[in-house]
């Protein structure tokens, strides 16, 4: 398919379009009836969440939002991913109780409806699974803050947690961390690290630099105008919030802090199935695999322009690397 229903042109990579599942803060779901066939009708593609294709050159989140406002009347929510990494991009949304819908002229009628009443309503399979993965996201909120001294008992402890601890062989004790990551904490120091707060709790941290300051890596990657990121959710791993702390980390510190920037990257060893998928779901590519001191690692690259366009920097935001 080359084109929608109504002329209009559609990219040909992928992701060709996007479903935006928009949660009340009720656990109700939105769901639209599209109007092309009938009031009456209940068949496939009847209802579904706010969905749309992506125009070619079209980034990715933009594509996303324009939906979004054009069938539902929504605007400046925070979109947050489920996954992108497909052929259709699937983001999430929530919203107050009292959000106003204003339906488009390809809709009819919408309703919010409890999951099992929305996923019963919604067919084929792939819609309905779709609002079954978008449910499965906690809904917490995430934010950061500047790595401090008073961090590293934590960040020890979070190194140490079943789950990481085969990705940093080597165990630091505090007097070790002291030792590797004061300097990152102190100023003027090109690594700069970060906190992750899931609900204001201490949960993991994040870090962020420009590539050409780490010789080896900009050899090794031939990209030394990005920036590289790694991270480690210490507390809550394996409950979906990878692809969104990754996310929220470029969309709120990244990006506002290297304004200009055109590619993000991050290289998890090839055995870290679950890092790779995170950063997949956030919009990542894999490129290939590069040579490290410790060993071959997945070279995964986001393209700003691609996934989120050109988005100016807020003012007051965190400063530039």
């Amino acid at each position: 398919m080359t084109h929608t229903w109504d002329g209009l042109p559609i990219a040909e990579d992928s992701p060709r379009g996007s479903s935006v599942v928009v949660r009340r803060a009720d656990g109700a779901f939105l769901v639209l009836h599209r109007a092309v066939q009938g009031a009456a009708y209940e068949g496939d593609w009847a209802w579904t969440p706010p969905s749309g294709a992506r125009f070619p050159g079209e980034p990715v989140l933009v594509g996303a939002e324009r939906e979004l406002l054009e069938e539902a009347g929504l605007r400046d929510l925070e979109i947050l991913p489920v996954d992108i990494s497909g052929g259709w991009a699937l983001f999430t949304a929530d919203v107050p109780f009292d959000t106003p819908v204003t339906l488009d002229h390809e809709h009819d009628r919408y309703e919010w409806l409890p999951l099992d009443d929305a996923v019963a309503r919604c067919a084929p399979a792939t819609v309905s699974e779709n609002l079954t993965r978008a449910a499965a996201i906690p809904s917490e909120q995430l934010s950061f803050r500047p790595l401090t001294r008073d961090d590293l008992p934590s960040l020890v402890a979070w190194r140490q947690a079943p789950h990481a601890r085969q990705w940093f062989p080597r165990q630091l004790d505090l007097a070790a961390a002291t030792q590797r990551y004061g300097p990152r904490i102190d100023d003027g120091h090109h690594v700069r690290m970060d906190v992750v707060l899931v609900d204001g709790v201490p949960s993991g941290y994040m870090q962020r630099y420009r590539v050409g300051d780490e010789p080896f890596f900009a050899a090794a990657t031939g990209m030394p105008e990005a920036i590289g990121i790694d991270y480690l959710l210490g507390v809550g791993a394996g409950r979906g919030l990878g692809a969104r702390m990754i996310w929220t980390y470029l969309r709120d510190v990244v990006l506002p802090s290297a304004p200009g920037v055109s590619s993000v990257i991050a290289s998890p060893e090839p055995a870290n199935v679950a890092s790779l998928r995170a950063l997949e779901k956030a919009g990542f590519r894999r490129t290939g695999e590069i040579a490290m001191e410790r060993g071959p690692e997945v070279l995964c690259v986001l393209d700003v322009a691609r996934v989120f366009g050109v988005r100016p920097a807020p003012a007051g935001g965190p400063g530039e690397l």
